[in-house]
């Protein structure tokens, strides 16, 4: 069952006439939703709307209590045990948190058996991150920040469609991609020009890693290129299993883009017009934080790469070994 946005309401209206009743929530199963014994629910002591869902085996999951965006997701007593529960907080907000209860309750519908209620929570926490993060919506220069690294993740899958965890960014990792001590840091600009920003002092630091390579992006804008969303049907084509779909979608949802956010067919259409690679090694320009005076705790820089060429290498070469990589 695909539920819609009326139907939710729907329910949340059928409750709001029905009256508060006796208990702390009044609540109806959703019928048609396979995977999920879940209920559409008011709280009783502010109308508040709510979803509850059943919570088998309470004990196999951690700490589940945060409020973000205008919404809050904890446990809850049931008459047969215990539930988890997402509520309204904001009621402001109350078209994004619909937004939210319709996303989650697809997405877990997608898996089966034990593992609906580990997609319902790992889907919340991806909400959770990407609520954090956003206020409205992802920037033009950000925007362009996530094609670069779509189009850096897309050549390694094409070489090794096991490599999406090496994909960092979304979990605000120190470098955007990294695999068994081999990172990489990838800067994307739109059209001409060279220079890169540096966002702190370490962001090139290679402390830890075997290997270290920064990758240069070039996009142009072109009528025949791709939107973000042609880039990730693309992408989700070469995914090995729906685990792996299912693990890029909250990627994506933790990175920053909202799966409503995407339009087919709109939005900016680039080609990669070069990728090039440099070692972060003796003679890369970078600030190290050895390097900054006690008391500095924000750096700032730009790079101009055109004084860099000597040091370039082919991103093939950077994306053969990046791939090989072995424990």
């Amino acid at each position: 069952m695909s539920l819609s946005d009326t139907q939710l309401e729907t329910l949340w209206l059928r409750l709001a006439t029905a009256g508060p009743g006796h208990r702390a929530y009044v609540s109806l199963r959703i019928e048609g939703v396979v995977a999920l014994d879940v209920h559409a629910a008011l709280r009783a002591s502010d109308r508040s709307p709510c979803l509850i869902f059943d919570l088998p085996n309470p004990a196999a999951f951690g700490d589940i209590d945060f409020e973000v965006g205008g919404m809050r997701c904890s446990r809850v007593l049931l008459d047969h045990g215990q539930g988890l529960l997402l509520s309204l907080e904001d009621a402001n907000k109350r078209d994004l948190f619909a937004t939210i209860c319709l996303d989650v309750i697809a997405y877990a519908e997608d898996t089966h058996g034990a593992s609906t209620i580990s997609a319902v929570l790992s889907r919340l926490e991806a909400w959770r991150a990407f609520l954090r993060a956003i206020g409205g919506g992802m920037s033009r220069k950000e925007l362009i920040g996530l094609i670069g690294e779509l189009q850096v993740l897309r050549h390694l899958l094409d070489a090794d469609a096991g490599l999406l965890p090496a994909w960092r960014a979304p979990d605000d990792a120190l470098h955007d991609f990294e695999h068994l001590g081999y990172a990489l840091e990838v800067k994307t600009t739109l059209g001409p020009g060279s220079r890169v920003t540096i966002s702190g002092v370490d962001q090139l630091s290679d402390d830890g890693l075997e290997c270290l390579d920064f990758l240069h992006v070039r996009l142009y804008e072109s009528a025949q290129g791709e939107t973000v969303d042609d880039m990730i049907e693309r992408i989700v084509a070469v995914l090995p299993h729906d685990e792996a779909r299912r693990q890029f979608s909250n990627a994506l949802l933790r990175r920053g883009l909202s799966p409503f956010d995407r339009r087919p067919g709109g939005g900016l259409k680039s080609l990669v017009q070069q990728i090039t690679a440099y070692r972060v090694a003796e003679g890369f320009p970078r600030l190290l934080r050895k390097d900054v005076p006690p008391g500095v705790t924000e750096v700032t820089y730009a790079l101009d790469l055109a004084y860099l060429q000597s040091l370039a290498r082919p991103w093939s070469e950077t994306r053969t070994a990046f791939c090989l990589r072995r424990t």
